[in-house]
């Protein structure tokens, strides 16, 4: 391969960074494709072809074998019917399956958070709420995803409920690949920091219900967004 056929290579996997020399680089391999896979880095269709990932991330093909396989069980990745792998298209229904079935489960935590609810959580809430606010007035995205990503982590956590916590995990990976496109939707941006300003009023009101009420609309609403663009062409 030419100098300038590996550089073209490895440009197309935007994000992916060498691994250095981690605790195993098989586990480090995995972990750097799974997360540029649920940040969009690498978007639905991309090809994964070992040597360019080997060259990109200056490792053995080996490693990038072993996690590509993990990535499939994971459901991220998925084999060509000739030969390789490319990252995973969802289809509409498992967008409106999995937003669905997210709705219930976080708006029962937010329900279980607000009877747990602390000056501790009370203020690391707003903190990140704060948090988005700076990062929207800058149109600074990464910072936005990270502050939408915590304020929901931390409503997870303090439900209490490690089994209600593991499912929500389950479907981290999912979602995560859309946050971006939400997030640098405009109008929904700023409706998530608006949605995120009710939820802390009403658990600091202590009305469960309306908490409960309050995440599974603002969930909803994602999904719809999702779903337009999808429908537009603007997401695969």
């Amino acid at each position: 391969m030419t100098g300038q056929t590996a550089s073209k290579g490895a440009g197309a996997f935007k994000g992916i960074r060498p691994v250095g020399k981690p605790r195993s680089v098989g586990d480090a391999v995995y972990d750097a494709l799974k997360v540029a896979i649920t940040k969009g880095d690498l978007p639905p269709g991309q090809r994964l072809i070992e040597h360019q990932l080997s060259l990109r991330m200056r490792t053995s093909r080996i490693p990038i074998r072993e996690a590509i396989k993990k990535l499939e069980k994971d459901g991220l990745v998925e084999k060509l019917h000739k030969r390789g792998f490319v990252v995973k298209s969802v289809t509409k229904t498992e967008i409106e399956e999995t937003f669905g079935i997210r709705a219930v489960l976080e708006s029962y935590a937010a329900y279980l958070a607000t009877e747990r609810l602390t000056d501790v959580l009370r203020e690391g809430l707003e903190n990140t709420v704060q948090a988005y606010r700076d990062a929207l007035e800058n149109d600074d995205i990464e910072r936005m995803m990270s502050a939408n990503a915590q304020f929901h982590e931390m409503i997870y956590k303090a439900s209490g409920s490690e089994k209600l916590y593991t499912l929500i995990n389950n479907f981290r990976d999912f979602i995560s690949r859309y946050r971006k496109t939400l997030l640098t939707t405009r109008d929904f941006a700023k409706m998530s920091l608006e949605d995120h300003i009710r939820m802390l009023e009403a658990m600091n009101e202590r009305d469960k219900e309306k908490v409960e009420e309050l995440v599974k609309k603002h969930i909803l609403r994602g999904k719809e967004i999702i779903i337009r663009e999808m429908e537009a062409g603007r997401l695969i």
